[in-house]
Parts: C-alpha cells; sequence; structure tokens
C-alpha cells in the first residue's frame, strides 16, 4: 500500500493543496553609497498564499517573461 504525501509550501513548509510555482526575489535596500536592486533566483519553488503575501517573488511563467508580476 502506498501513502500519499501532502503537498507542501516549498518556503515554509505548510501543507496546502493551493500552491503556485515562483522565482524568489531577493530585494537590496539602497543605502546613501549603494543603489537598491533585487536578484530573481532560476530555481522555481512551489508556494502557499501566505509566503506570497508576505516575500518578494515573480511567478514561474513556462518559459516566457511576458506578464511577470512581482510583489513588494
Amino acid at each position: 500500500m502506498g501513502c500519499v504525501t501532502p503537498r507542501v509550501c516549498e518556503n515554509c513548509a505548510y501543507p496546502d493543496e493551493e500552491l503556485v510555482l515562483v522565482r524568489r526575489v531577493y530585494v537590496t535596500p539602497e543605502t546613501w553609497d549603494t543603489p537598491a536592486s533585487h536578484q530573481v533566483v532560476d530555481e522555481t519553488e512551489l508556494w502557499c498564499v501566505s509566503c506570497r503575501s508576505q516575500y518578494p517573488y515573480e511567478l514561474a511563467d513556462d518559459g516566457e517573461d511576458d506578464g511577470e508580476e512581482e510583489q513588494d
């Protein structure tokens, strides 16, 4: 007999059935000698709604860069 493993958020490990594929965004705030910047990682992760409401990310498209969305 096989058992089913519940899907969990890859950021917080919360079990959820409505996970979304995203790319993590690292944000560096501006300082007096450094301009603000952000870096989008190539790897994708499955995130829950709670993580998507708290952390910056971009929706992972199927190879298309149009319609890119970034959350602050």
